[in-house]
């Protein structure tokens, strides 16, 4: 996949997923890096219309969101999908869901901050915290889902979401089961590779 570009920034939990599947499948790509997410210019993100990271460009396609760009990845380098970002399978679909919306919230309070809202001073605000919370709490109470000994799709973005609240210190991580799991896959050479600590 000569040429391809993914417009990113480093620490972002989404873009990550979508690095991590690119250095699993050692497929090249050049690094972009959008700078400020709570910039209002969509040129900086590729035309996003929604101005959020990550966009893949491969030629002449144009893809926006982490999971559109992992099955698109996976069709172009993995039919097999070892790591079953393609799978129908209800938990996994649902643990998606789960685990896309703890890291939206997390945005949203992230952003409002950086743009100096007081989140604390509104129930808004409040909402999303509570999201996080029980996100995690549902996570926690299913972890023995997420593979033992095995790499999938589903340990991969755990693993960007909790080190992106662990980060950012939005909430504490009290969730020992998660934090097993995440211990384990943040092990492999490649999954470290785009941690927040590696900068």
């Amino acid at each position: 996949m000569p040429g391809v570009q993914l417009y990113m920034t480093p620490l972002s939990h989404f873009s990550r997923k979508v690095r991590v599947l690119l250095d699993l499948y050692a497929l090249p790509y050049e690094a972009i890096d959008v700078g400020n997410v709570a910039g209002a210019e969509p040129g900086a993100f590729k035309d996003n219309p929604l101005m959020k990271v990550p966009v893949l460009v491969d030629g002449e396609a144009w893809i926006l969101d982490s999971d559109h760009i992992a099955r698109y990845l996976v069709r172009k380098a993995d039919p097999s999908d070892r790591y079953g970002v393609c799978t129908e399978a209800l938990f996994d679909l649902n643990a998606r869901a789960v685990m896309n919306g703890v890291m939206s919230e997390e945005v949203k309070l992230i952003l409002a901050r950086r743009t100096g809202v007081p989140v604390e001073a509104y129930a808004f605000f409040a909402k999303a915290v509570r999201s996080i919370e029980h996100g995690l709490r549902w996570l926690e109470a299913h972890a023995a889902r997420f593979e033992a000994d095995g790499l999938t799709y589903r340990e991969i973005h755990l693993v960007c979401l909790w080190e992106h609240l662990a980060h950012y210190k939005i909430v504490p991580l009290h969730y020992e089961r998660l934090a097993e799991v995440v211990a384990r896959v943040s092990r492999s050479a490649i999954v470290a590779r785009s941690s927040p600590r590696a900068g």
